[in-house]
């Protein structure tokens, strides 16, 4: 059966997206499969039972939209009662793919949940942490060694993030207007993601039910114990827009 309610969690990297992913499909009635589209080698189903075979790939590559509509928002048994998948400003930009973001914006019925980081200097260090320590995802629980016990930041770098990120939460605001939508910060469900889910839960209409994260928190340090020069950023972006960044 297709009569499903089909949605994207829309983003960036370092935003919670593992976390809203890992808790959605610990809902027995939902499938959230992973980030389709970042990457041209390989699909990124991040889910069981999915083919990677030269057929596939193919179709993936070549004809990305009947792609969607075939192998993504299939038909699914009928206890399936949402489905969906991950996908960033920044995928499914090459001349081939670029109809996958037409498609999605002309399915008036697909909602999207747009996850968003208050704080996005803890979103630029995570990424900088992640690539140091090569690793993306925590499913442990144990917090990560890193190569060494602080990182220095870039003023221009941060600034350039900072600005970049911002600029791609409005642009997709914008592309996805018409479409029922879900503001959700990372902030937010960490601290309380029993009453954030409920509050997913409802939007995708899907019964709620108590739901346990599959992911954790990479680093549990203040940003003034993690960033070498934390005090000399704090100062260079005081007064600006980015100041309460460093109110840690």
């Amino acid at each position: 059966q297709k009569n499903y309610t089909r949605f994207i969690i829309l983003g960036r990297s370092r935003t919670g997206s593992n976390l809203l992913r890992g808790l959605l499909n610990e809902h027995a009635q939902i499938v959230v499969l992973g980030e389709l589209f970042q990457n041209e080698q390989e699909i990124g189903w991040a889910y069981p039972g999915y083919s990677q075979s030269p057929k596939m790939l193919k179709l993936f590559h070549n004809q990305p939209v009947k792609f969607l509509g075939e192998k993504v928002f299939r038909n699914y048994p009928t206890q399936t009662a949402a489905v969906g998948f991950k996908i960033f400003y920044y995928h499914a930009r090459s001349k081939n793919w670029q109809p996958v973001w037409d498609y999605l914006r002309n399915q008036q019925n697909l909602r999207v949940i747009h996850i968003k980081r208050r704080n996005l200097l803890k979103t630029h260090l995570s990424k900088k942490r992640a690539e140091q320590t090569d690793e993306w995802v925590n499913t442990t629980g144990q917090p990560q060694k890193p190569k060494s016990n602080s990182l220095r930041l870039d003023f221009a770098e941060c600034q350039q993030d900072f600005e970049q990120t911002r600029a791609w939460e409005t642009e997709n605001d914008v592309f996805f207007r018409e479409h029922p939508s879900l503001e959700i910060f990372y902030e937010d469900l960490a601290r309380n993601y029993a009453d954030e889910m409920q509050r997913v839960l409802t939007f995708l209409n899907i019964t709620p039910q108590p739901l346990k994260p599959q992911t954790h928190k990479q680093a549990r340090q203040a940003l003034s114990d993690t960033i070498e020069n934390y005090a000399e950023l704090k100062s260079q972006f005081a007064g600006t827009q980015w100041a309460s960044f460093f109110e840690d």
